[in-house]
Order: C-alpha cells, then structure tokens, then sequence
C-alpha cells in the first residue's frame, strides 16, 4: 500500500471524525437547548397553576386572570410539541381553554378582600411574579406598551389594596381586644400608604370610613382618658407596647414604594 493512499484513508477517516463531532456537538447543543425549554415551561406551568390557587376568588382583574390562562395555554401547546407522546399536556389544555372561556363569559365580580393578615405577604409574591411576566411580555412585544401599562397599573392597585386590607385586618384585631392606640396605628398605616401612593382616586370611600373609625376611637381614647386617668398617665399596656414594638420593626414592606 502506497504511502499516498494510507494518507488518503487518514485524512478520511480525520474527515469523518470531525463531521462526527460536529454533528454530536450539534446534536448535543440541541438536545441541551430543548432540556433547558422543557424546564422553563414546566416551570412556567407550575407557577401559573399556583397563582390560580394562590389568589382568593375574584381577587384578580378579569384582564389578569385571562393573561394567567394564555400564559397557561401557551406553556401546554409548546409543551405538547416538545413531548408529543405525554397526553397531560393536551389535557391541561383543553382544561384550560374551557376555564378561559368561562371566565371571559364571566362579569367582573367585586373585588375579594384578605380574612387573614398573613395572606398578605404571599399574594404580594404572586403579584410580583404576574408583574415580572408582563413586563417581560411588554418588552419582547408580545403586549403592547399601552396594554401592558394598563396591566401593570392594575397590579399596582392591587398590590396597595393588599397592604392596605392587611393593616385593616390588623387594626380590627386590635380594636376588638380593647387596644384603640395600636388600631389607631394601624389605621392611619393604612390611610398613608392610600394617600402617598398616589391610591386616593377611586379610594374616597375607603378613605372616609377609615377617617370615620379613627376619629370614634380617638374619642373613645379621650373618654377612657377622662374617665380614667390614671390609666391614661400609664400609657399603653405592657402587652400593647410589646406589639406596638414589633408593629415598628416590619418597616420592610410599609415604607417600600411599590412596583416603582
């Protein structure tokens, strides 16, 4: 075998030891790329199935709520392309597109408040979630800038709300265990974040009656102050103080802007 034809054969075989690599690196890359999209819409899923769930009933605009469906759908469909042979991806879609067309049938009922304080923390998460997404959505342009500002300004009410029923909830509390000074605090917690968050139109009512209930208990601190005073010159119960100390330390979420 002549030298010439022994290099011929190595530098084929060197040929097709290359195009071997290349096409496993490709291959490779590919496969990489439809793992990474397989876990981003699985997780995309999971997240939206969560919100549904999270949020209490008929606390989501219907414009939000149909935007948590789409998302929804669109995670199914290209799911269902990427693993063809899974049938709960098609399920969930059909489940999906008869929820969404219910709901778009559905008038927009009122607005669902908190029963618990500590829901508050959690739907905030969420809102953020839904808020990051549109933003998101706005950017690629899948929304336009106009709607997708619409979006957004809905989250933020939505968000001030919150807060604003969790202070509430709070003050309550405290009003009906005998402790005016600390439901006046939470009271006039709430009453700021409406007024300094650019929340006082459409808020009006909400803000007389919280005006209405702060002054009763001012005056019923006047009276048990006139009536008493020796309770007054105490000042507050130690049990009061302890939660009006703990009350001054969550200044994370009360002196936050939101959604800047």
């Amino acid at each position: 075998m002549s030298s010439l034809l022994i290099a011929s054969i190595i530098f084929a075989l060197l040929v097709l030891l290359v195009g071997y690599a290349f096409v496993y690196q490709a291959l490779e890359k590919r496969r990489q790329r439809r793992q990474r999209l397989l876990t981003a819409l699985k997780h995309r899923e999971r997240n939206f199935k969560f919100m549904l769930s999270g949020f209490p009933d008929g606390f989501l605009t219907k414009d939000l709520t149909l935007i948590i469906y789409r998302a929804l759908l669109d995670a199914c469909e290209q799911l269902s392309r990427l693993e063809p042979k899974d049938p709960t991806h098609m399920q969930d879609f059909t489940q999906y597109s008869a929820e969404l067309e219910e709901v778009k049938h559905r008038s927009q009922a009122e607005r669902a408040r908190l029963d618990q304080p500590e829901q508050a923390g959690e739907i905030r998460r969420l809102l953020q979630e839904l808020y990051r997404f549109i933003a998101q959505q706005a950017d690629r342009g899948n929304l336009g800038q106009a709607q997708g500002q619409t979006y957004r300004e809905q989250i933020r009410r939505l968000a001030l709300q919150v807060s604003v029923d969790a202070n509430a909830i709070q003050a309550r509390q405290a009003q009906a265990a005998g402790k005016p000074r600390l439901a006046i605090h939470y009271y006039n917690l709430a009453r700021k974040m409406i007024t300094q968050e650019k929340g006082g139109q459409g808020y009006q009512k909400q803000l007389a009656q919280i005006n209405g209930i702060i002054k009763k208990l001012e005056a019923q601190m006047t009276q048990q102050e006139a009536t008493s005073p020796d309770a007054a010159s105490a000042g507050p119960a130690p049990e009061e103080k302890k939660e009006w100390k703990e009350f001054e330390q969550q200044t994370d979420w009360k002196k936050k802007q939101l959604y800047d």
